[in-house]
């Protein structure tokens, strides 16, 4: 496994956060757990956790993992669930095959979602009432079409002369 030369340098050496690279040419099958910065430019099947991390799928990594983390972003290929508590970010030539749970959820153009995705925010956000909403358009669908029905004791109203004389309607032409 190569490990960028970032990654092996202690944290006191490092100003900010602590950032680990898995370089193109890294395969990994197993469980990856990491804090601050993950950035994986390899093959990885498996797993990858992070409680507060920021995971980073380059453009040349392929993934086959369910993925937890605080925030992701993806520009290769994932196979897996992903679930971002704070953002997930689909650039470029992502391809994303697998269901998605995020905060928010990003998704630029030329990028392939293919799942189901879910906000995080949902219980925070007051949901509409979309059958009361849907009672009232057949409510006045109902009404505009009474008023345009003759009512009950109103005579028929002739129609235009067929031939040269009036045909009133329900008698035979």
């Amino acid at each position: 496994m190569n490990i960028s030369s970032e990654a092996t340098k202690s944290e006191t050496e490092l100003p900010g956060p602590k950032v680990t690279v898995l370089t193109r040419d890294t395969e990994f099958r197993g469980t990856v757990g990491f804090t601050g910065e993950l950035q994986l430019n390899g093959r990885l099947e498996g797993e990858i956790l992070s409680e507060d991390g920021t995971l980073v799928i380059g453009d040349t990594a392929l993934v086959k993992a369910d993925i937890r983390a605080k925030k992701v972003v993806v520009r290769g290929q994932v196979f897996g669930n992903i679930l971002a508590r704070e953002r997930l970010e689909l650039v470029g030539s992502a391809r994303v095959f697998g269901d998605v749970q995020a905060g928010a959820l990003a998704i630029e153009q030329g990028a392939v979602f293919v799942g189901k995705s879910e906000s995080l925010q949902a219980d925070k956000v007051e949901r509409p009432e979309a059958g009361s909403f849907f009672k009232l358009l057949t409510l006045a669908g109902k009404e505009e079409a009474s008023s345009r029905a003759p009512k009950v004791g109103e005579a028929a109203k002739s129609l235009p002369p067929v031939g040269g004389k009036p045909v009133e309607k329900g008698s035979p032409s």
